[in-house]
């Protein structure tokens, strides 16, 4: 160890040079000079954030679904109606971006999930908030529960798959590497 200490003293003298006071001068180092100078492509950084908030906005709302679906009686009218709001708001949000090249369909894939989510909670969803509510479920009872949530996550699947295939190709298009 005492000998790698003596020899980096060496290796730097031996790497870095002299400059002399009269060469430093002709260098013509500036002030504002940075070590790395380059312009950002606007282009892909519209892509880029656009494709974080699509994908930031599919999780939050994944996990409200989850959240919601995993309520129990006590809290299913606050989380259901929770849902229902953060989803409008989230379609709002869509229907006014601006869209980046090539981003048309995984707009649209979003939407339509969004879309999906709302009808879905609006019209079904309802009929198992009651059961969710019954004090002492029969089995009966329990199975429509299991066949909604059959049903729904298999609707749901559908749409994710025309997300991911829509974000893939919006990623490829505008040369994004996804995590």
């Amino acid at each position: 160890m005492k000998n790698l200490i003596w020899c980096i003293p060496f290796f730097l003298m031996a790497c870095g040079g002299v400059v002399t006071p009269a060469e430093n001068e002709n260098i013509g180092f500036e002030g504002q000079d940075t070590i790395v100078d380059f312009e950002m492509n606007s282009e892909r950084l519209s892509a880029v954030e656009f494709n974080d908030e699509l994908s930031f906005m599919q999780e939050v709302t994944i996990n409200q679904i989850f959240d919601l679906f995993n309520s129990d009686s006590a809290n299913i009218d606050l989380n259901y109606e929770n849902t229902l709001f953060e989803l409008d708001m989230h379609l709002q949000s869509l229907n006014e971006k601006k869209v980046p090249k090539q981003g048309e369909a995984y707009l649209t894939a979003m939407i339509n999930l969004m879309n999906f989510y709302i009808e879905d909670l609006k019209n079904n969803f309802p009929a198992m908030i009651e059961l969710i509510k019954k004090p002492v479920r029969k089995k009966i009872d329990t199975k429509k529960l299991e066949d909604y949530d059959m049903n729904f996550a298999l609707k749901e699947k559908e749409l994710f798959d025309s997300v991911v295939a829509a974000q893939d190709a919006f990623a490829k298009a505008n040369n994004i590497k996804l995590m």
